[in-house]
């Protein structure tokens, strides 16, 4: 299972988020794709309720996620993501490996900043035209 964070810190993930890390054995987290300057990771682990295994570049990349769909084969996980979870390759990625193991997948979505540069835009272009 893929989540979003969202943009900014822990109090962007969904509710469905938060749902499906709680209800994880496994939780891992990447923050190299994405800044998010207010996330704070203990408050992560206790909005949760879990552990959180924080992963690196070289875990995703390197060696091709082998600790998160090892432990995916074995009961539910969930990889914590900043934004939304298919904006990066990196992850992308890691999904077709996943399902090419048999190992099913899942996405919930998070606020990324191709959707806030799109709400944003919008809004000018709408502030624009009141004009």
């Amino acid at each position: 299972m893929f989540v979003g964070l969202g943009l900014y810190s822990e109090r962007d993930m969904s509710l469905q988020g938060v749902e499906e890390a709680r209800t994880a054995e496994t939780v891992f987290a990447e923050l190299y794709t994405s800044l998010m300057s207010g996330l704070d990771s203990a408050k992560l682990e206790k909005l949760v309720e879990k552990r959180i295994s924080f992963i690196s570049r070289r875990d995703l990349e390197d060696d091709c996620g082998k600790k998160i769909l090892k432990a995916a084969k074995k009961s539910k996980t969930v990889l914590l993501v900043p934004g939304d979870p298919l904006i990066a390759t990196t992850h992308v990625d890691l999904r077709i490996r996943a399902e090419r193991q048999g190992i099913k997948t899942r996405v919930v979505h998070g606020a990324s900043i191709v959707s806030a540069v799109m709400g944003l835009s919008a809004c000018r272009t709408t502030s624009m035209v009141e004009a």
